[in-house]
């Protein structure tokens, strides 16, 4: 077997320096994997602190289903009934808003009967051109 020469030179000065700077990091990852264990260690630890003083302040949280805050309580097996809101039964509104006012009124007298929903009720009449204005008030059209 042949013999290996050594490196002499700009060479072997450039491989010691990337060795040296090689080892270097390495010892300096280590001691930042290091300084990170004992920072978790000491963080879990206060974290159990903590729980304990707020175990010994404010006594155990009180237990919940396992739903979520505000969520009605379901009976087992059973699925949810859909909330409907109640039909309603006969004539619009607007309608009878419409039937008790005579042939010619103001704002003020639909105000009267329809309260909050006189601009509303105004508004419909008018798209549906049932009526017009008429001066200062309003004239019901003859259909």
């Amino acid at each position: 077997m042949p013999k290996r020469r050594k490196r002499t030179g700009r060479i072997a000065s450039a491989l010691t320096i990337v060795r040296q700077a090689r080892a270097a990091a390495k010892s300096a990852l280590e001691s930042l994997r290091e300084e990170i264990r004992t920072t978790a260690s000491k963080l879990s630890k206060l974290v159990a602190e903590e729980k304990s003083f707020r175990l010994d302040l404010f006594g155990a949280p009180a237990r919940r289903g396992g739903r979520g805050p505000g969520r009605p309580r379901q009976a087992r097996g059973k699925r949810p009934a859909t909330v409907r809101r109640a039909r309603r039964k006969g004539t619009p509104r607007a309608e009878r808003f419409f039937r008790k006012l005579g042939n010619t009124f103001t704002l003020e007298d639909v105000r009267k009967i329809a309260g909050g929903k006189a601009g509303i009720s105004l508004a419909q009449w008018s798209r549906a051109k049932r009526i017009r204005k008429a001066g200062k008030g309003y004239q019901k059209v003859p259909a």
